[in-house]
């Protein structure tokens, strides 16, 4: 998918050894391809390389401000206002910025609109809940995309929210014989705790059946 969009794909290289600081120089190396030499990026960031709380908080600022507080500061914040500016000043039709606050403003837009963020995280984890309470836009700034085996109460009530609102035009339905189709039908009237069987259930066991 990233391919397909035209996107790089970027990875740390984690490892028992790997700490907070290392992993502030690869942001460093990400932020400045993305927000100085605009390159459009995918980063790839397994919970498994979450370390530390740490790690976590700096991804949970990323996501929800396209910023990381302290990342660039001392000489390393000049060295960015300095390339910030010459990248900028080259670029066809951009005013010229000279504030180091239009500069940051300018970085941080780039970096929310050429660096996209996949971040992996499995749900049967034990600390699952707590980083979901920790790090809000983990969730809230991001598309959530549900991987593995969903359970056939899910499946029947994604199908059903998704096609509720289509008009069949009947209300009863004829099923086929005592076959695993009528038992998939059975299941998804049980799920959703309706006696008559109309075509709505059909549709809905239909999108089941298919998943």
């Amino acid at each position: 998918v990233a391919w397909m969009n035209g996107l790089n794909i970027y990875q740390i290289k984690a490892n028992s050894r790997y700490t907070v600081e290392q992993f502030d120089d690869d942001l460093r190396i990400l932020f400045k391809r993305v927000g100085i030499d605009n390159e459009k990026i995918c980063f790839i960031f397994d919970e498994s390389n979450a370390l530390s709380s740490s790690f976590l908080e700096r991804m949970n600022s990323l996501l929800a401000s396209g910023e990381i507080p302290g990342l660039f500061e001392g000489d390393e914040r000049v060295q960015l206002m300095s390339a910030c500016r010459d990248s900028f000043s080259r670029q066809k039709g951009e005013v010229i910025l000279d504030s180091e606050d239009e500069l940051q403003r300018k970085f941080t837009k780039l970096i929310q609109r050429n660096l996209h963020v996949v971040f992996t995280m499995n749900p049967a984890g034990g600390d699952f809940a707590g980083r979901s309470n920790t790090s809000p836009a983990l969730f809230n700034r991001c598309v959530v995309d549900w991987f593995g085996t969903w359970s056939f109460d899910a499946l029947s009530q994604v199908a059903y929210e998704f096609t509720r609102h289509i008009d069949t035009g009947y209300n009863k339905y004829s099923g086929p014989s005592s076959n695993s189709k009528s038992d998939v039908l059975q299941k998804v009237a049980e799920v959703l705790q309706t006696s008559e069987i109309g075509l709505e259930e059909a549709v809905v066991a239909g999108l089941v059946r298919m998943h």
